[in-house]
């Protein structure tokens, strides 16, 4: 197989799946409370005194109608 058999735009869907996949581990890592990570062999020490920040995008509820 050589890389004849592909096209531009292929190779641009790859290239965009491959860096969304790294973009969601990132983020995760950012949001987890883990104070030290090690990649090999995989591992994380918690913290669960780490308070994570709200990222706004809970939903909210409507304040309550007094019916007056």
């Amino acid at each position: 197989m050589s890389m004849d058999n592909f096209t531009m735009s292929d190779l641009g869907i790859f290239i965009t799946t491959i860096a969304g996949a790294i973009v969601l581990v990132c983020g995760a890592i950012q949001k987890s409370k883990c104070k030290e990570i090690k990649l090999c062999p995989p591992s994380c020490i918690r913290d669960p005194t780490i308070k994570t920040e709200p990222t706004g995008l809970t939903p909210r509820l409507p304040p309550k109608s007094t019916g007056a």
